[in-house]
């Protein structure tokens, strides 16, 4: 009998060890399955496989970009040149683009081809030949590739005349007539500038999962984009076009969910992010819509983790304008849109903040940071058995506490 009873202990302690070896597998194989670049001392860095491996040397490089394969990073390098590079991840051989070209780059959805905009001139290229454009176009104020690959949806850059400047139009361009404005199909003219109404320029632009809205920041002068944009949608065929909110111009501030016409963004005019920034979701179709940031309290970055959660990074609000000052550290937030339950992900702390959440499948994302250093976190969706996933990357730049962390960071497929 008490053979008996020794084995059956040992037994379920084999079945305890099991499931949490099990369970551990698993974690470990998730985090086997990520895959990051981030920019440490300047350098160029990926981690995979939980391998960490240093791929070009800076100075200041910033702004790591996959390619939709997975098979080449785009970034810049210098501090002030912005120049563009490429870099292939199976051979680590890194290519110039072009040495003033890093201001506004995008990779295509299909095939490794490379777009960016200077001065008013889209070019794209073939990373593996960058120095022959593909295709240029003049005139352009900001773009986004199309969903296919086949091309790119466009705003126009208007012109000052005595009356005022002139409206904004939308393009979708094919890749067989980019550079023959003659060719370009307009999808929509921005309405003249008004009391209700003011755009000389947009933001990128982004699909709703249906493949029927486009949103994006119409956005007036420089000196007033930093304070109050117009977020805006419109229909693919351009028949239907709606203002929705004010906002900042900070196009990683709005986000469609994975399936329908669901937008989540932060409302709000005000540079500063300590103050007025609210967390919305809006189903655009409908235009049916709730907010979800407590009063006295500020959101300052999102991120969809399904159809029903959105991760915010939340703090208190600030009670006076505090510019660059020092600001409250945020702390994460998971929001359950159907019921408005709301549930801290972290803790608030004087010592550290938790910014730019990113789902990450059955698993989340975040930066930890404070005056000394900033590491990347993961744990589970709800944020369970976090730990350091990499340490030490460069503190991203703020602007009046709009932290622009994708300039450090990038992990592949949740650009």
């Amino acid at each position: 009998m008490k053979a008996v009873k020794v084995g059956l202990v040992l037994l379920l302690l084999a079945l305890i060890w099991t499931a949490g070896g099990t369970e551990d597998a698993a974690a470990v194989k998730g985090e086997r399955d990520l895959m990051a670049a981030f920019v440490r001392n300047g350098d160029l860095w990926v981690k995979q496989n939980n391998q960490e491996k240093k791929l070009a040397s800076g100075p200041f490089i910033r702004n790591p970009r996959w390619s939709y394969d997975g098979k080449w990073l785009a970034f810049t390098k210098g501090e002030f040149e912005k120049e563009l590079w490429v870099l292939e991840l199976q051979t680590a051989e890194s290519r110039l683009v072009h040495p003033d070209g890093g201001s506004n780059f995008q990779w295509s959805p299909s095939g490794a081809k490379l777009a960016f905009l200077m001065n008013g001139m889209l070019q794209y290229v073939d990373p593996r030949n960058p120095d022959t454009p593909l295709g240029t176009a003049n005139g352009i104020g900001n773009y986004s590739w199309l969903p296919s690959g086949g091309g790119f949806f466009a705003s126009s850059q208007p012109e000052l005349l005595p009356d005022g400047w002139t409206p904004v139009s939308l393009y979708r361009i094919p890749l067989n007539v980019l550079g023959d404005p003659s060719q370009y199909i307009t999808v929509h003219v921005l309405p003249k500038q008004s009391d209700d109404f003011f755009a000389v320029g947009t933001s990128v632009f982004k699909w709703s999962a249906d493949g029927r809205w486009i949103a994006f920041l119409a956005t007036p002068t420089a000196s007033l984009s930093a304070d109050s944009n117009t977020l805006c949608v419109v229909t693919v065929d351009g028949v239907v076009f709606r203002t929705l909110d004010e906002m900042v111009n900070n196009a990683r501030w709005f986000e469609w969910a994975a399936r329908g016409d669901r937008l989540a963004y932060i409302a709000g005019v005000g540079r500063e992010a300590a103050r007025n920034k609210q967390l919305k979701v809006l189903a655009v179709t409908t235009e049916k819509g709730a907010a979800y940031t407590p009063k006295g309290f500020v959101d300052q970055a999102l991120a969809w983790q399904d159809m029903e959660h959105v991760v915010v990074s939340r703090a208190v609000e600030s009670r006076e304008e505090s510019g660059q000052s020092e600001l409250p550290y945020p702390y994460l937030v998971r929001v359950e849109l159907e019921n408005g339950k709301q549930k801290q992900i972290t803790k608030p702390s004087k010592k550290h903040g938790a910014y730019n959440p990113i789902a990450l499948h059955s698993m989340l994302a975040w930066v930890k940071y404070g005056q000394a250093e900033a590491d990347v976190m993961l744990g589970d969706e709800n944020g369970r058995h976090a730990g350091e996933w990499i340490k030490g990357i460069d503190a991203a730049d703020s602007y009046y506490g709009q932290w622009s962390w994708p300039a450090v960071l990038s992990f592949y497929g949740s650009d």
